[in-house]
């Protein structure tokens, strides 16, 4: 894992469309074509419309998305309307985009088609984009969601998964760890101090978490239960991993 750091948001967009292009180039040379996904948010914006302009062969790429709310693809909320507004323009205006909402009511009746689609367009994702949220979230994987063993399961065979549960504002679908493991590129791309500190502290959250779990097995099981005090302290901060104690 390389770990790069930038002065501003427009240099780190510029040089991760370049790297990308790059790559992309290599895989259109290598395979004949390319599948990538993308993340949606304020973040990547800068990024996508700097990548829509590198030149190369557009007509040889496919893209979809890493996650999407299930609302309107013309929605203010939509993934996909942000694809169309921000990277599928200038050069890039030849690629196939595939978006993960499809016809249905709700994710959980448009998960076939979705999966069906992913399987159509690709047989291994070549790159994909995530992003990351506050809490330290990607894709659609939240802390607290009851699709989170399933999206991260990696014996789970399937591409995508509805979310639908209370964590998420409006339902989702996701692509899932199954797929996104063996893609061959994966970028994080996130910017902020507040989304810096989950990955500075990793190393001891782990320690102090492993050592929370212990303290709370040696004496706070003896006959009690978990309280929304001790989940709090066990984070170390309000989530809403805690929300439902």
């Amino acid at each position: 894992m390389t770990d790069n750091r930038f002065k501003s948001s427009d240099s780190l967009a510029r040089q991760l469309a370049d790297d990308l292009a790059v790559k992309m180039r290599e895989a259109i040379e290598a395979r004949g074509r390319v599948c990538i996904a993308v993340s949606g948010g304020s973040t990547p914006v800068r990024f996508m419309e700097e990548l829509s302009k590198r030149k190369l062969d557009w007509s040889k790429v496919r893209i979809t998305l890493v996650d999407e709310r299930w609302v309107p693809l013309d929605d203010a909320a939509s993934n996909a309307a942000l694809v169309r507004r921000h990277l599928l323009q200038n050069e890039a205006e030849q690629a196939y985009f595939l978006p993960l909402k499809n016809s249905a009511p709700n994710p959980v009746d448009g998960f076939m088609e979705c999966e069906n689609s992913l399987h159509e367009l690709m047989v291994r994702l070549d790159f994909a984009v995530l992003g990351m949220g506050n809490d330290g979230h990607t894709a659609s994987w939240f802390p607290g969601s009851e699709a989170l063993p399933k999206c991260l399961d990696e014996g789970n065979a399937a591409w995508c998964c509805p979310v639908t549960d209370e964590p998420v504002d409006l339902p989702r679908m996701t692509l899932t760890w199954g797929l996104l493991s063996n893609c061959r590129h994966l970028y994080l791309h996130f910017e902020g101090d507040e989304k810096n500190r989950p990955l500075q502290a990793k190393i001891y959250l782990n320690k102090r978490q492993i050592e929370a779990v212990t303290d709370f097995i040696l004496t706070d099981l003896k006959g009690k239960k978990l309280t929304k005090e001790y989940c709090l302290k066990f984070f170390g901060k309000p989530t809403r991993s805690c929300d439902g104690l």
